[in-house]
């Protein structure tokens, strides 16, 4: 990856400035409050916004899960206040069934991800929320790439991020919204997607792990190894909770 990564030093520069607008324009009146799985997407806005004053780290994930296990750990590396929470079984359920009337029909993949990111959001320190959606669609980061050739892959991540843009972000926003939450989410910032996406596909890509372009950029800008090359499960698995909602909801 090293070897990879010197020859990604122009990218990495590419992305250096849309980034630090994208976080700049964030709100500030504030303290704002880090969604935290301990995984390099949340970590690098983490990083860079760990001098900022008041900031927060919040984790959600039910008792054992992955992502509070990871979190523990990350969260001392970062040196930042860090609040883990947790639900029980039944508030996982209930909260399930209750987004079917915040926001309309589910999936159950969209039900698992939208519940543990309802929970993770009601449950955080009072701030606008920061979290680190678009970086596996901008970057590469799910399985499903791994497969494809860079065309391929490119239509792919494409059509991913159409649909996060066009359907599950703004349902986010809607949830946060019933929960009295502002939710902000600095790698969908338009000046940030724009620079993500004229990287070449076959340098996105590259590499081994998952998104190796990201996570050596996440290094280069300071983020602990820890946390910039830890294998990060999506949040509704992180948190225990699609298991939870597979094994004890069937669906409808």
């Amino acid at each position: 990856m090293e070897i990879r990564a010197e020859s990604w030093g122009g990218w990495f520069t590419h992305l250096d400035l849309p980034f630090e607008h994208a976080l700049a324009r964030l709100p500030d009146r504030e303290p704002v409050v880090v969604l935290f799985s301990g995984g390099v997407d949340s970590g690098l806005l983490a990083w860079e916004l760990r001098h900022r004053p008041g900031t927060k780290l919040a984790t959600f994930g039910l008792e054992g899960s992955l992502d509070v296990a990871a979190a523990t750990e990350r969260a001392k590396e970062l040196g930042l206040p860090w609040t883990p929470s947790c639900a029980s079984p039944e508030e996982v359920r209930r909260r399930a069934r209750e987004l079917v009337e915040w926001v309309g029909p589910l999936s159950p993949t969209e039900r698992s991800i939208e519940t543990a990111f309802s929970l993770a959001a009601e449950r955080a320190p009072p701030g606008p929320l920061v979290c680190g959606q678009g970086a596996d669609e901008l970057f590469f980061g799910y399985a499903h790439y791994r497969s494809l050739a860079p065309g391929a892959a490119a239509q792919r991540a494409e059509a991913d991020l159409a649909a996060l843009l066009a359907h599950a972000w703004p349902r986010e926003q809607q949830i946060g919204r019933h929960l009295g939450r502002m939710v902000c989410a600095p790698y969908l910032d338009p000046e940030f997607v724009a620079a993500a996406r004229s990287v070449p596909a076959s340098d996105r890509l590259a590499g081994d792990p998952p998104k190796a372009l990201f996570r050596a950029w996440a290094r280069r800008r300071g983020l602990p190894p820890e946390i910039a090359d830890r294998p990060k499960k999506a949040l509704q698995f992180g948190s225990g909770v699609a298991r939870l909602l597979r094994r004890r909801m069937p669906d409808p």
